[in-house]
């Protein structure tokens, strides 16, 4: 379900890479930096578009995946993503998912946008984030709309530890 997802929103993207230490994630490359939560299967190697790390746990069967994608210079380019309103980036996400076939039943519009949305069983809560040039993606999926709700705290936590790195002198 989360391979549909970044299917619909970054086509023919290539993959990432990130650093993994502990409960940390480091992305020198696109400048952010995240706190992982504990007690989940952490993966960093995808060969899915712009994904960074790959989270996942058994009980509620969840999944949490971070991407990322560029803020493209000029939206005549053909670029997804344009603006670096996060707003605006989640109104552009929204109108790509209702093409997919996803249906979005809520989408948050405050300084973090969020969306949720399903397909099939797929319940998933999609945050947007901009860090720098880039647009940063925490999505959600899981097999139930209470087993989405249920991992609302840890959602929220990792939406929020999603930052810029330090520069350092």
């Amino acid at each position: 379900m989360i391979a549909t997802v970044l299917a619909a929103v970054a086509p023919g993207a290539r993959p990432v890479e990130a650093d993994i230490d502990g409960d940390s994630f480091v992305s020198e490359a696109h400048g952010l930096r995240a706190s992982l939560p504990r007690g989940w299967r952490i993966t960093e190697s995808s060969g899915y578009p712009r994904t960074l790390v790959w989270l996942s746990r058994s009980k509620p069967r969840v999944r949490i995946v971070l991407t990322v994608d560029p803020i493209a210079a000029d939206c005549r380019s053909g670029a997804a993503f344009c603006n670096h309103d996060p707003i605006a980036a989640a109104d552009v996400l929204s109108t790509h998912l209702t093409g997919a076939g996803f249906r979005v039943v809520s989408q948050q519009r405050t300084r973090t946008p969020e969306l949720e949305y399903e397909i099939g069983r797929a319940y998933l809560r999609h945050a947007v984030i901009v860090v720098g040039d880039s647009l940063v993606s925490v999505i959600l999926a899981a097999d139930s709309p209470a087993d989405r709700s249920s991992m609302a705290r840890t959602f929220d936590r990792m939406v929020q530890s999603v930052r810029p790195l330090a520069i350092t002198p």
